[in-house]
């Protein structure tokens, strides 16, 4: 597969390509191959795509944001102002087994490395923080890497949504998952037709 990202990238909220189940299993299990981070960025994808984070608020992410006092991965994470769109804040929910999984993974490298002390959860290899742009050119180059040229940083908003409605939420609570003020913003940038789906009701029609 070819490396690098391809040059005509969208960054624009809303126009990443979504993936699959299945597609994000292979970006996963080619990430876990070939990365020279891997638990890392697993962990950087599960919550991309399962929790809807943006790339600024994964960069943002602290420790003391996601454990709890017992040093405990909460399962609602209260995202500071500062590191979300807007400065509106809000609520994540690390909810989802396969997150836990990862994140608690990423933990105990973290810890074995010992730099705990950074209180960043997602550090570079030079031990620093990312920051918004250097983490949106890190899950980009996972996609690409992986050959999903169309898919963007964005990619884990779009598919969780795309995902969520195709298991008829409605969207109020996908507007509310993904931290939207607005729920036309959620029908505007995330809604997508599913053809997969369409063709399915088709194939259905008169069966009754």
């Amino acid at each position: 597969m070819t490396l690098g990202v391809t040059s005509n990238m969208r960054t624009h909220e809303g126009q990443s390509e979504t993936l699959k189940p299945k597609q994000f299993q292979q970006l996963i299990e080619h990430t876990l191959a070939t990365s020279k981070h891997p638990i890392r960025d697993c962990a950087i994808l599960q919550v991309s795509y399962r929790c809807g984070l943006r790339a600024m608020e994964l960069a943002g992410l602290t420790l003391d944001d996601l454990l709890d006092e017992d040093g405990r991965i909460k399962e609602q994470v209260t995202l500071r102002k500062k590191t979300t769109k807007g400065m509106k804040g809000g609520t994540a929910y690390f909810t989802h087994t396969e997150v836990r999984e990862a994140l608690s993974a990423f933990l105990v490298l973290k810890r074995s490395t010992k730099t705990m002390q950074v209180r960043n959860l997602f550090i570079s290899a030079k031990l620093t923080p990312f920051s918004a742009s250097s983490m949106c050119r890190l899950v980009s180059n996972l996609l690409t890497r992986a050959g999903y040229y169309g898919a963007t940083n964005h990619f884990g908003r779009r598919s969780l949504a795309h995902n969520l409605n195709k298991q008829n939420v409605s969207i109020y609570n996908i507007s509310k998952i993904l931290r939207h003020s607005s729920i036309k913003t959620t029908e505007k940038h995330y809604m997508s037709v599913d053809k997969d789906t369409l063709a399915e009701l088709v194939s259905g029609v008169d069966k009754g």
